[in-house]
């Protein structure tokens, strides 16, 4: 007596014929325990066959019939040929149809049958998933351009033979898989309208071992009395370190230092700060997030404040080239993430006109934000006097920053002056044209 079927049919695969005259397609929807459970009560044989439309059975003994002691095992054949890629947690079984009903309404997952038969299978053909390696400044790039029902992403950096020899499980709902610190191997179900890889409600993650790349860092100077020493203290300390110096615009400036990094993100350093001790460029950007600027911590001991601003950055290179009309701040114009890591110690008020110009334009963009508890704070401390060097120049450019942009508040494009260095230059120099500058 030829035993039921059931064909779990999936969409993106290339799809088999079921072997059997007796089968019931059935889509898949949630897992394969779901959908044995909907289906178990309409079996009318003692066994009844289950597989997906993707597994060409060609292979198997379909004829297959347990011995006695096997009788109330579930048996499933799983692919051990390594290209195809296995998981005990097969996609072909052979169910025995009265002892799953007894068993069905105790279980929580598939894998906690009683007794389950795992049946290696050297020569077992199933969709094969391609690979795709991606680069690390967009990952979704690459993903989107894939058709398949999962997909295997990896790191441009690293070759295609690190992805280990696995294959997803349908036992539970589809989930994504992820190895190594970084997750630079990632096995992605097909999604529409993925925005980043966290969307993604289930996943699993394994240890894998592979070298990862380190970010470039790269200085970026204008003109900042210390900038030379402070390039030649983080060049002895990180000989990966390159100088973008003197380049007049901060668009331009961030542009040319993205063209001189290898790498798809680059550090930023600036000058009016001392690196942070525990501050190491180890940091590696969220794989799995969407592509975008990270921003870590600086501390101010003059105005006694730490967050983002004067930070180390790490720069998303395509993000910084889409970056030609940027807005009040060149980074917060693209997807950004705050990294509450401490990087650096801001030496803001060096001079005069390092401190002026630091809390003029910070106090502008504190009063463009919308009003939040954090920026409030902020925006008061950094009107407050300060102390140390030039403590009265950092006041004086938040408070004149808070008057400039209550007048101008309406009028972007004036705002906008305030993203010209040189302009600011001007400003002081004609706002206090007595005072000493030097």
């Amino acid at each position: 007596m030829a035993f039921d079927s059931v064909q779990v049919r999936f969409k993106d695969v290339v799809h088999y014929d079921s072997p059997f005259a007796n089968t019931r397609v059935v889509p898949f929807v949630g897992s394969y325990f779901d959908i044995l459970k909907s289906v178990v009560d309409d079996i009318q044989t003692e066994y009844f066959w289950f597989f997906a439309n993707f597994m060409e059975l060609k292979t198997v003994d379909t004829d297959y019939i347990p011995e006695q002691h096997e009788q109330k095992q579930i048996h499933v054949w799983y692919n051990t040929h390594p290209a195809g890629g296995s998981n005990k947690e097969g996609n072909v079984m052979l169910i025995p149809t009265a002892e799953f009903k007894k068993q069905v309404s105790n279980l929580k997952y598939l894998r906690d049958y009683k007794d389950i038969n795992y049946h290696a299978h050297d020569n077992l053909y199933q969709q094969l998933i391609p690979k795709t390696a991606f680069k690390l400044k967009n990952p979704y790039t690459a993903y989107e351009t894939n058709g398949c029902f999962y997909s295997w992403m990896y790191n441009q950096n690293l070759d295609a033979s690190v992805i280990p020899d696995f294959y997803p499980s349908f036992w539970e709902d589809v989930k994504m898989y992820t190895w190594g610190e970084t997750k630079d191997v990632m096995l992605i179900p097909k999604q529409k309208d993925l925005t980043q890889f966290y969307d993604i409600q289930r996943s699993v993650h394994y240890d894998l071992d592979y070298k990862v790349k380190p970010m470039d860092i790269v200085f970026i100077s204008y003109d900042e009395p210390s900038a030379e020493t402070r390039y030649k203290t983080l060049k002895q300390r990180f000989p990966r370190a390159k100088w973008c110096k003197g380049i007049q615009g901060q668009t331009l400036a961030y542009i040319t230092a993205a063209s001189m990094s290898d790498t798809d993100y680059f550090f930023a350093v600036f000058p009016k700060n001392e690196l942070a001790d525990e501050f190491d460029f180890s940091f590696q950007p969220d794989r799995l997030r969407n592509p975008c600027h990270y921003i870590f911590d600086c501390y101010i001991p003059s105005i006694d404040l730490r967050y983002g601003w004067g930070g180390v950055i790490l720069y998303n290179k395509e993000l910084v080239y889409k970056t030609t009309k940027p807005d009040l701040d060149f980074t917060m114009s693209q997807a950004h993430h705050s990294v509450p890591l401490l990087s650096a110690i801001s030496n803001c008020n060096e001079t005069p006109l390092l401190a002026y110009r630091s809390s003029f334009r910070e106090v502008i963009k504190l009063m463009q934000m919308k009003p939040t508890v954090e920026s409030q704070y902020r925006l008061k401390k950094w009107l407050k006097l300060g102390k140390g060097d030039n403590a009265q120049w950092l006041q004086r450019g938040a408070v004149d920053g808070k008057a400039y942009y209550e007048t101008y508040k309406d009028d972007y494009t004036k705002l906008m002056y305030s993203y010209d260095y040189e302009w600011i230059k001007d400003k002081l120099k004609s706002s206090y044209p007595t005072e000493t500058l030097d």
